[in-house]
């Protein structure tokens, strides 16, 4: 049987071998492109060409029921994916993490299920040894411990037959609380045999849930763990949650804020993983373009480029821990209906591919990374995302994310309007450079100070989407500034040319419309402070007046039921954290904390609103 030690022999034999080449032809090995441990491709395996792109790690599928067609002692792991395979991706420098499903027919507690099925005998002790997945949980941990240290439990197990354009993605026929004994039995077993590995929630859709009506799977399985008092003192049984989440950047912003308000609920702080995104494309380059030319979901194969920067940057502003793409090829795409690739069948790569090496790119070891966009003076749509939290639809006009890189400053724009926009952000640095979501690079002058772009329409639009509102917007303009001092604030893009718009800043709360807790409970809100028309001056921040939807008349002092913990200053693109805490004793009913923000000559004020039930 292949082993890891067989895997560590093949890697090694690979790196002298190479070593080997180089000296034989005269010539020294190239270097790994850098890798940022944040961005990975899904089954990157299938074209070399996804190691050039500097991601850091890649999803590989491993199948119990490959693995284990037989029974529980017929385990074939190494002609999944063989040693030598193994050793060349990890000799990349790629990390290599692996999605565990499928279930066996001889485990299936309910064959009409098929390979969907909830395992047989999962509700036996995690450790006896007739739970059959919890064995082979176990087995594929100690068998690639070192190698693949990183685990994700099965995928989607939300989506139901039923479900409206999902149902061919149904993956799992349990429900909620079968999957949290899946999750436990997994945890204990992959903890037990490789206890530095890490293990993954089930990457959820989001929208899969949203479109049924249901409440969020992760959701379900946390309401779930009210039965298992000893949940906690096992980490839950995971250590990172997942999401997939396609053709809106927005949603990559919005969805995290959603599942951390949620996880603190439940007393719970854990990282997110993005394990898929796309925009699926019509590519008239595929034998079958056909089928799919009136897909009204699918974009051009322009827009998703534009798709990969936007949603690549967003992302990082948004703190995701881990970035992934879904996928590296095509399935054949004919017989699937899909296409997904960053290349086709045929190996030939697409847009969206030099768009995503442009991408990581640019944003590789970037640190400080914030979403500093530029809001629309009207609200087109009603009240919008963030401030009304039920809301899919945000009011940025211009986009901008911002990240550091040593004494670099990059900054990525893009449009949310339907027509040309003229937009321009401050100099900061020595030497500055444009780039194109391809990596087509020019230089750039200063115009006052200020660097001046247009930026292109957005052109991709969804049948229900209010009018005036796309989902992705128009082409990403890439502006690297060299040369900028250390410390320097970051401001909001300004419309127009230099002088059209007045210097300020702006306070924006999340939640907008407050919080609902229990008395004794805390309330944590975050502030983004955004600078326009280069605004930079720091903005200090105090207490300002207090007061209750019983009593409306301010008063200039806290009650003693009620504490506030906000720091006493800020810099523009700063996002701090508020926090009202509350006594047992405290009155039920809505509390109004008045904060006061002044720099530059400047004053706002915003409202931190508590509803104690």
């Amino acid at each position: 049987m292949w082993g890891w030690r067989s895997v560590s022999a093949a890697l090694a034999a690979l790196a002298l071998a190479s070593s080997l080449v180089g000296t034989a032809a005269g010539a020294e090995r190239l270097a790994a492109p850098p890798r940022d441990p944040r961005f990975g491709i899904d089954e990157g395996e299938k074209n070399q060409a996804s190691k050039d792109t500097g991601i850091g790690w890649e999803r590989l599928t491993f199948s119990w029921s490959a693995i284990q067609p037989n029974g529980p002692t017929d385990f074939r792991a190494d002609l999944v994916f063989t040693p030598q395979q193994l050793a060349a991706e990890l000799n990349s420098g790629v990390q290599v993490v692996g999605l565990l499903e499928f279930t066996p027919p001889w485990a299936q507690s309910n064959p009409s299920d098929g390979q969907r099925s909830v395992p047989k005998n999962l509700n036996l002790a995690w450790d006896d040894p007739n739970n059959y997945w919890g064995q082979f949980t176990r087995q594929m941990a100690a068998h690639y411990a070192g190698a693949i240290d990183t685990w994700i439990i099965w995928n989607e197990p939300e989506i139901r037959p039923s479900d409206n354009g999902n149902g061919p993605a149904w993956t799992w026929a349990g429900g909620p609380e079968d999957y949290l004994q899946l999750l436990r039995v997994a945890y204990k077993n992959i903890k037990l045999a490789n206890p530095s590995a890490k293990v993954i929630f089930a990457g959820t859709a989001y929208w899969a849930d949203k479109n049924a009506g249901r409440e969020q799977f992760f959701q379900r399985v946390l309401d779930a763990y009210k039965s298992d008092s000893t949940a906690r003192d096992s980490n839950f049984y995971f250590d990172a949650v997942a999401f997939n989440i396609y053709r809106a950047p927005d949603d990559i912003y919005r969805i995290p804020v959603e599942m951390k308000r949620l996880m603190r609920k439940y007393g719970i702080d854990k990282p997110l993983w993005l394990t898929e995104t796309n925009a699926m494309p019509f590519d008239p380059a595929v034998p079958c373009a056909e089928r799919f030319a009136n897909n009204p979901s699918n974009v051009s194969l322009d827009v998703q480029a534009a798709y990969v920067v936007q949603a690549l940057a967003m992302a990082l502003a948004a703190g995701w821990d881990r970035i992934g793409w879904y996928q590296m090829t095509d399935s054949d795409s004919c017989a699937e209906s899909a296409i997904w690739g960053l290349a086709r069948d045929d190996g030939s790569l697409r847009p969206a591919y030099t768009a995503f090496k442009t991408a990581v790119q640019w944003l590789n070891g970037a640190q400080n990374v914030k979403f500093v966009p530029y809001d629309r003076e009207t609200q087109a749509w009603g009240t919008p995302w963030p401030v009304n939290p039920d809301s899919y639809y945000p009011n940025w006009e211009v986009y901008q994310v911002v990240a550091d890189r040593g004494d670099q400053r990059i900054s990525i724009l893009w449009n949310a309007d339907g027509a040309p926009l003229r937009a321009r952000i401050p100099k900061v640095g020595s030497s500055t450079v444009r780039i194109d979501k391809l990596g087509n690079q020019q230089p750039l002058e200063d115009v006052d100070g200020w660097y001046v772009v247009d930026l292109g329409p957005a052109s991709a639009r969804g049948p229900q989407d209010p009018n005036g509102y796309f989902f992705i917007g128009g082409d990403p303009v890439i502006i690297v500034q060299n040369g900028m001092p250390a410390g320097t604030p970051v401001a909001g893009p300004g419309l127009g040319d230099p002088g059209s718009q007045a210097r300020e800043f702006k306070a924006f709360v999340s939640p907008a419309n407050g919080q609902k807790i229990t008395p004794g409970q805390a309330a944590q809100f975050t502030l983004d402070i955004r600078g326009f028309e280069g605004f930079s001056d720091p903005v200090s921040l105090s207490f300002k007046e207090y007061s209750t939807q019983r009593d409306p008349n301010p008063v200039a002092s806290l009650p003693g039921t009620l504490s506030l913990d906000v720091p006493g200053s800020a810099n523009p693109g700063d996002s701090i954290t508020a926090v009202i805490q509350t006594a047992p004793n405290v009155a039920p009913g809505i509390h109004f904390v008045t904060l006061r923000l002044d720099g530059g000559g400047i004053t706002r004020t915003v409202d931190l609103v508590v509803q104690v039930d």
